[in-house]
């Protein structure tokens, strides 16, 4: 399957997707407040020849994309070279399976860069690899702090609300790593020749050691 022109067209800016989003709005919010586009990254897109399109696939409910869809939203509002088009996964399921292996359909959030003719340059998926140590160390952490609550019901609750704050708290840290490496591996696809696109960044499955 494969993401028209058309189809492209359809996708939600920045403000549209906000207005739908039913679960974690106001961390969503916050973080993308938060985030300060890296002088470098911006510089690279600003001075593309051409403008890129962007089409992002994400779901509400989801934790990396609370963190890494509006750091990637709000580099895409400050660029004029980059058109936007966003989706709600849940709705576009086999789309967006489409630019995934297959061991990892369901990853949730996928963003892809495609050129002006819509073809494509560049997948990132989930978010930042190098941000991995840092999530896995968070989770460590809140487990270990939720241990000792009995009730489950009680437990996720504390769970899923420090790991909100945790993601909002480290907006600007995070979001500076998601969109250095964003924009590497943007730049590695714009490198290579249209035969050996797309390149791919963001996390792998299974881990590397």
């Amino acid at each position: 399957m494969t993401l028209s022109a058309s189809k492209f067209a359809q996708g939600m800016n920045t403000q549209q997707y906000i207005d739908i989003i039913k679960v974690n709005k106001d961390p969503f919010c916050q973080i993308r407040d938060g985030v300060e586009v890296p002088d470098n990254v911006l510089d690279y897109f600003n001075s593309l020849e051409n403008p890129v399109n962007l089409a992002v696939f994400t779901s509400d409910w989801c934790g990396d994309a609370m963190s890494t869809t509006p750091a990637i939203l709000r580099l895409a509002d400050a660029s004029d070279n980059i058109n936007l088009g966003v989706f709600n996964r849940d709705d576009e399921l086999e789309l967006t399976n489409s630019f995934l292996p297959e061991h990892r359909a369901g990853t949730v959030p996928v963003f892809v860069v495609f050129d002006e003719d819509m073809n494509e340059i560049a997948r990132f998926i989930e978010t930042a690899l190098s941000l991995v140590p840092d999530i896995d160390a968070m989770d460590e952490m809140i487990a270990q702090a939720a241990a000792s609550v009995t009730d489950e019901a009680e437990r996720r609750q504390q769970t899923r609300g420090r790991r909100t704050s945790h993601r909002v708290g480290k907006a600007a840290e995070w979001g500076a790593v998601i969109l250095n490496e964003f924009q590497q591996v943007v730049a590695d696809g714009m490198s290579r020749p249209q035969s050996e696109r797309p390149a791919e960044g963001g996390t792998k499955w299974p881990p590397e050691d």
